[in-house]
Parts: C-alpha cells; structure tokens; sequence
C-alpha cells in the first residue's frame, strides 16, 4: 500500500504506567433533549431536525469546509461539503446493536450520499466515515457518522491510488485484488466472510485489531455494488462490530473509514478496490495504541500484535452480541 508498518508484538509486554481505558459505558436514555443529534432538538447552529424515525442526513452546522472559501494570499482554498448522518433516532443505540436492516439502511444513505456528493463539480473525493468513542474524541455519543467530499484527494487516498496505478501497469492486476486473493488462500488472518465480502486483518495492520471488508467483486467506488452485494455489505460490517464488542466485552472504540476511489473528472478508476478500514486504537481492554516520537516523526507504525492472533482473538468472539447473550 506504499508504506512499511513494524511488527513488533515484543511492545506489548512493556511496563505501563500511563492512562488506562475504561471498559464501561454509561446507561443513556432513548432521547436526550440536550442532544443535537435527536429528533425534534434545535441544534446549536439553530436549526431544529425533524422527528426523522429513520437515517437522517443533514450539513453540518460547523463544517471543516465549505464551497466558498476562495483562499487569500498565497493560500490554496480547500472547498468541500461536510454531512452529517444520524444512524438512528435512538440516542442509545449503537451499529453493533443496531438490527440487520437498520444497518442496511446506513450503508443505503452513504451509497446515496456518494452518488449525489460526487456529482458535484469540483468535488474529487467523497469519504464516509464513524468516530466511536470518547477516547476517539468524540463528544456525542448519539449514533451518527460524517461525511467529507472535498475538491482535493486527500493524502492517504491518493498515496494508495498512485501506488495501486503503478501495480495495475507493473503486473496488469489489482493491487488490492492481489492482497484479497493472497488473503483468501492463507485464510489465517480472515475473520469473517458471506458470498460477496471477505474481512480480514491485513499483513500490514497499523493497528493491534485493524481489519479491512473488501468486496469480493472488483469495483472502485460503493455506487458500483448491486443491491445484493450491499446487503452482504451491511450484514458484514455489523458483524465486524459486533464482533469488536465482543472482544473486551465493552462498546468498542473505533473509526471505521469507507474509502472509494478519488474522483478528479477522467480518472481511470481501474486501479481503485472499494474498501471499509476499522481502525480501532485498542491494544488491550484498558490499553490506548499511541503513535508517539517514531511514528508520528518517521512515519512507520509500529504494532505491537501479531495480526495473524488478532485475527484468531476476533473469529473466536460470537457473532451474537454479548449485551444480547447476556440476556438468556
């Protein structure tokens, strides 16, 4: 994918003495008239979100970005059109536990997204994405994502582009095609698969529990799946996550991360493999993966996991989530 990530489980057994991550999430209501993201509430920018009872997607009233920024000086405006997506009218609720069509629905609403955003002039990239969390930081836990499309690619996007162009004109085949081929065959480090998506722990994980949902099918954007295969999509990306929670037994914190191919006008989007990456910063229940001094200033993520036993920890957890087990 163009860059080099050091395996180094020996990490793992370091003495620790910083922070540690707590395991328990608190009890929220159905509704929380506070909430900005809840049907019916004026948000802070002073608009009020219908009683939506389902996906609901809106601008966001405090965008990063926006369309009329014409720079000054010797700066380069970077334009573009930030959403968000509310997954769910319930304020406690999340994906993991979310029922198989309500999840369906939210990767419904970003196909629709993608299509509509991307046919806007100018717009060169369109990313869906979920923060999970607190220790993410993010500061309202009502089930909801985002969505940036911007009128630039972004740098890691387009590194993979660019290295993915090389590989198709080197060997005449998909760089990612390859990976999910090799992946297949070894079957070691696949977690879960139906008839149109396989997810796995890539070799190159940056991450202790990273996984990767690749379509069986070639396509470069999530436009191009049919109906079918998005349902298969949607059945498992749920299952991925419910598989996360289960892992620690906690409400797993996470970015998930739908990366469809840039879209300059004219490119040539053979190279590109639509792709979901989870890229979750636990490295144990209590324990946050921090990219300090080397990473940050060398640019090689060291992970301290072996990806072939992060992906045998994820195929042991249920597919059954444990809130729901623990109901019997």
């Amino acid at each position: 994918m163009g860059e080099w990530v050091i395996i180094a489980p020996a990490t793992s057994g370091r003495p620790w003495s910083g922070s540690l991550v707590s395991g328990t999430g608190e009890e929220l209501p159905d509704f929380d008239p506070g909430c900005y993201l809840c049907p019916g509430v004026t948000r802070a920018g002073g608009k009020t979100n219908p009683p939506y009872s389902q996906v609901y997607v809106f601008d966001n009233d405090f965008a990063s970005l926006s369309m009329e920024y014409t720079g000054a000086g010797q700066e380069i405006p970077a334009n573009g059109i930030c959403r968000v997506v509310c997954f769910s009218p319930k304020h406690n609720i999340t994906l993991s536990r979310m029922e198989e069509a309500d999840v369906h629905a939210v990767v419904i609403a970003f196909r629709d997204q993608y299509r509509e955003l991307s046919a806007i002039p100018g717009i060169e990239h369109v990313m869906p994405f979920e923060n999970r969390g607190k220790v993410i930081g993010v500061s309202n836990p009502h089930p909801h994502g985002q969505i940036y499309s911007t009128d630039f690619v972004p740098r890691i996007p387009l590194i993979r582009y660019e290295n993915a162009k090389r590989y198709l004109a080197d060997q005449g085949s998909c760089l990612f095609c390859s990976i999910l081929d090799q992946e297949l065959v070894s079957g070691i480090r696949v977690v879960a698969e139906n008839a149109h998506c396989v997810a796995f722990v890539p070799p190159f994980a940056r991450f202790a529990y990273e996984v990767q949902i690749y379509p069986r099918r070639h396509v470069p954007s999530m436009d191009f799946l049919s109906e079918e295969e998005l349902l298969s999509l949607a059945k498992i990306y749920r299952e991925v996550l419910i598989r996360y929670d289960n892992l620690f037994e906690m409400p797993f914190p996470n970015i998930t991360v739908f990366q469809n191919c840039p879209s300059p006008k004219g490119i040539d989007t053979r190279p590109y493999h639509f792709h979901i990456e989870f890229l979750p910063p636990l490295r144990s229940p209590d324990k946050l993966k921090y990219l300090a001094g080397f990473e940050s200033g060398g640019g090689n993520v060291v992970n301290p996991a072996i990806p072939e036993e992060s992906a045998e920890a994820l195929r042991k957890t249920s597919s059954v989530h444990y809130r729901e087990e623990n109901k019997g």
